[in-house]
């Protein structure tokens, strides 16, 4: 038996101050499967670029951000709807 559940894909904190932070560019595009820690996004910090993956396996079915938008550490950037295999 398999329970789906929706995941939110949240920028996480990076450690940096006052850096401006903007969605650089999607990797994986809307409706494609992903795997837990596949690199989703790359988010521009200053001159350093890094990389939000997912945080499950499932299909990325939301972007709630599109490439050069600024966005926040805790902002939700999309979804994925993840299914568990339970026994």
């Amino acid at each position: 038996m398999s329970e789906v559940r929706q995941v939110p894909l949240i920028l996480p904190d990076l450690g940096l101050e006052d850096s401006t932070l903007r969605a650089s560019m999607w990797l994986v595009s809307k409706g494609k499967s992903v795997y837990q820690g596949d690199r989703l996004l790359e988010v521009f910090a200053g001159e350093v670029t890094f990389d939000v993956v997912a945080p499950a396996t499932g299909i990325l079915t939301t972007k709630m951000v599109d490439e050069d938008d600024r966005i926040e550490v805790g902002q939700m950037l999309g979804s994925i709807v993840a299914s568990d295999e339970r026994n």
